[in-house]
């Protein structure tokens, strides 16, 4: 499949994008410019999309548009015959909408997750086995916001080049080719898919900067206004940021039978190694000016919105999966425990029990323990690397 796009003789890909979020309608846009490829949607509501998809910059200036060639929310319309499906849908979306295109997707088809984290890869697996190509990338290609739904989305910054990896492993070079001749940002590759599941990205920036926010909230507290989300950031947020991406950073180094090198450590990848030269990085990072904390107005002022994609994602699907890890090699993590312990007691979960990561709530979340995997020879086998 991976010339499949350049070859001028070659029939036109089919890909169909699953979500017409924020970055599902860019994505749209973005694969509806090149004419070798066909783009459609899956969505509940077909009837509110156009089929041109225009894109504006951060000052409200258009910039170019894509068409979709078909929006059904028919999975027999836009998946049957797709050759690639990249979901841009919430990891506790994902599942319910993969159990309803089950039926409908055809073997060799190349499934993508963007961006992904989140425990895909574990149902995926379950599901199709070797049938399909898993694929995910280990961050979303650009920050966007959607405009008018269906119909236009601002394109707030793009990332210079991507991360990759699949299931099986050894496909992960002409998935990452073939993404980058689709997408047109430079796409590499990673050894294995566990270096995009255990990304530090949303699932420890989100969690810190939340946890920093509403520790001590009660239902008597209210905001005057909607903060930033990152201009906002405070240097307790960066103290608690850095201490999760520490205890990620040293599970990675207690695995050891697997090449992690693609975990890069966020202080790294933000070139801040003291919370003040985090605050001062991401307060300065202009693509994420603008981005509010999911706030609720209320009559008395502003209060958390927990039933956010920030909290309904990255806590379950994303803080948990890295701790879950953690506890297969068994390594304690009092700051990620921390986190998630105001999480469970303030969203009435049960995560933990005695002090053990064991409650009744982790039973249906895409975590590796509940697919089997227990131990590190686990992880290997199921990932697909061999012992250094």
């Amino acid at each position: 499949m991976r010339n499949i796009c350049t070859e001028k003789e070659c029939r036109k890909v089919n890909i169909c994008i699953l979500g017409g979020g924020n970055i599902g309608t860019l994505l749209l846009a973005d694969i509806g410019r090149n004419d070798k490829l066909r783009v459609r949607l899956l969505t509940s509501k077909p009837n509110v999309w156009n089929d041109i998809i225009e894109v504006y910059d951060s000052n409200n200036v258009f910039k170019y548009s894509g068409k979709i060639d078909m929006v059904s929310d028919n999975p027999d319309d836009v998946i049957r015959d797709a050759d690639i499906i990249i979901s841009t849908l919430p990891s506790h979306v994902f599942s319910i909408v993969l159990d309803k295109i089950n039926s409908s997707i055809k073997p060799g088809t190349w499934i993508g997750m963007m961006p992904g984290s989140g425990g895909g890869e574990f149902y995926l697996k379950k599901l199709f086995g070797s049938k399909c190509v898993l694929f995910g990338f280990q961050r979303v290609h650009g920050i966007s916001r959607v405009k008018e739904y269906g119909k236009s989305v601002y394109d707030l910054g793009r990332k210079s080049e991507l991360y990759i990896a699949t299931i099986p492993k050894e496909l992960s070079v002409e998935v990452a080719t073939t993404m980058e001749d689709i997408i047109g940002i430079k796409c590499y590759s990673h050894r294995n898919y566990l270096n995009v599941t255990l990304t530090p990205s949303n699932p420890i920036l989100h969690t810190s900067r939340l946890y920093s926010l509403f520790r001590e909230y009660s239902n008597n507290c209210y905001w005057d206004r909607e903060i930033e989300f990152y201009s906002d950031w405070t240097d307790e947020a960066s103290d608690i940021l850095i201490e999760c991406d520490k205890e990620l950073q040293g599970m990675c180094k207690m695995i050891g039978n697997i090449d992690l090198s693609g975990v890069k450590s966020l202080t790294t990848y933000y070139e801040s190694s003291t919370p003040k030269e985090m605050t001062e990085k991401i307060r300065s990072i202009k693509a994420f000016s603008g981005i509010k904390v999911p706030m609720i107005r209320r009559e008395k002022g502003y209060v958390p919105d927990f039933n956010s994609r920030y909290f309904k994602e990255d806590f379950p699907y994303g803080l948990c999966i890295i701790k879950s890890f953690c506890d297969i090699i068994g390594l304690n993590t009092p700051m990620i425990d921390e986190i998630l312990l105001w999480y469970e007691a303030t969203n009435g979960l049960n995560y933990f029990v005695e002090g053990k990561f064991e409650g009744k709530d982790l039973t249906d979340l895409l975590l590796p323990q509940n697919f089997g995997l227990k131990c590190v020879e686990d992880i290997v086998e199921f990932y697909g690397e061999k012992a250094r």
